[in-house]
């Protein structure tokens, strides 16, 4: 027993003679900077980034050392925290500022603004080089943009714009990156005390369009009925002057739908039940192709100027159809030569599509005989056409090409002799 009590009074003696270690002297891991403004006016990202400036300086003074040796000087650290943040963060002052040492440390800084504040901001948002009209269909993909930037400087402290601004550019830049990558943004802050003014200059970068040209291709209406849709397209497609080739690519399906769309509220266009098609080929030079058929009619109207034959070699041609199917056509033609004084002529007739090929069959009431046509569209502006008249037992092969919305050139074989047409598209 008195054995026992001996060894028990060594142990006892032993552990109060080893010293001991506080449990809260301990390296620091971490350091957490905690950030408010006082006046609670202050965006949340120019807080953000007035938190990232002084936890880079808290990190390099606190990371590593040691909690128990920090506490004799902590005041020093507390103060000198307080002096970079007045330094850096110009148009703001540390009202209080507080350091908890631990594994994961904290720095809590309350600020105010020198003076006055922001309470006015007028945005203006330019596009570099583009008309109004696609500067709002720009504009329009970024939505929120305007109401950031002043929710961003609203409530800044009117001495810190200067460095306000390159966090205006940076959240600008972002909203870019997503809907609008193919542009860059210019950033002007200015103005002094509670007013403060941002231009926004957005530009494009790469290669921009710089030319535009189209055609109307109509199969089966007079070209002359779109004169007045014409000159209105040509207005709406000259706003892409400018525009960044590869934002036009990226979206040149919406485009092209938009386009057609536009085309469809036409008057003329809804009068003939015309259904555009528009297909763009987007460069530097973009064309643009355009076609105008109807679903319900067939018309077209022709003059024809032969050279390389004697005779019957100034003509014209009118020809007048309704489609009764999607595929059958009942029409009536009438053509007229010249150098015979005025020799006309009615036919009558049908025709059959398919495809790219058309069948067609026309009586020639005052020649008493039969046409039967065969025309193959091989492409947009070419066109194979073989014909047979039955009173002569006469034949033609052509190949024409359309030149543009108005005329038309057709090499022609007929008895064993070529000649040339050159044919007038009204």
């Amino acid at each position: 027993m008195r054995r026992m009590k001996y060894c028990y009074s060594a142990l006892l003696t032993l552990l109060l003679c080893v010293p001991t270690v506080p449990s809260y002297a301990v390296p620091i891991e971490q350091v957490e900077v905690e950030l408010r403004d006082v006046q609670q006016g202050t965006s949340a990202p120019l807080l953000a980034r007035m938190q990232k400036s002084i936890q880079v300086v808290a990190e390099q003074l606190l990371l590593t050392k040691d909690t128990e040796n920090l506490r004799s000087s902590q005041a020093d650290y507390s103060r000198l925290l307080t002096e970079v943040a007045d330094r850096a963060l110009t148009g703001y002052q540390v009202e209080r500022l507080s350091l908890q040492l631990s594994r994961t440390s904290v720095v809590r800084v309350a600020l105010a603004p020198w003076h006055d504040t922001v309470k006015d901001v007028q945005v203006e948002v330019l596009f570099s080089g583009l008309d109004s009209k696609s500067s709002q269909e720009l504009l329009d993909r970024v939505p929120t943009l305007r109401q950031d930037i002043i929710a961003t400087v609203k409530g800044a402290s009117a001495d810190a714009t200067d460095w306000a601004q390159g966090i205006v550019r940076a959240r600008i830049q972002q909203q870019l990156e997503q809907a609008l990558p193919d542009f860059r943004a210019a950033v002007d802050l200015t103005g002094t005390g509670p007013k403060v003014q941002v231009q926004v200059i957005i530009y494009p970068v790469g290669q921009t369009i710089k030319s535009i040209e189209f055609d109307f291709l109509s199969n089966n209406l007079p070209n002359l009925l779109f004169k007045d849709v014409r000159t209105k397209f040509q207005t709406k497609v000259d706003e892409l002057r400018g525009m960044p080739v590869l934002y036009l690519q990226k979206n040149q399906a919406q485009k092209e739908k938009e386009l057609a769309s536009y085309l469809s509220q036409q008057k003329v266009v809804q009068l003939y039940g015309a259904k555009p098609v528009v297909k763009l080929t987007v460069g530097a030079n973009t064309t643009i192709a355009v076609a105008l058929d109807s679903p319900r009619y067939k018309v077209w109207i022709e003059g024809y100027g032969d050279v390389g034959r004697n005779q019957n070699n100034i003509s014209g041609k009118i020809h007048i159809g309704k489609y009764i199917s999607g595929a059958d056509e009942l029409f009536a033609e009438t053509s007229v030569v010249l150098d015979k004084g005025s020799d006309w002529e009615l036919a009558p007739g049908y025709a059959r599509k398919m495809g790219n090929v058309t069948l067609s069959y026309a009586r020639r009431i005052t020649d008493k005989e039969n046409d039967y046509r065969l025309e193959y569209d091989f492409a947009p502006k070419w066109r194979l056409r073989a014909e047979y008249f039955s009173g002569e037992a006469n034949y033609e092969f052509g190949l024409r090409y359309r030149i543009h919305e108005y005329l038309s050139a057709e090499y022609v074989y007929a008895k064993d002799k070529p000649y040339l047409r050159i044919i007038g598209n009204l």
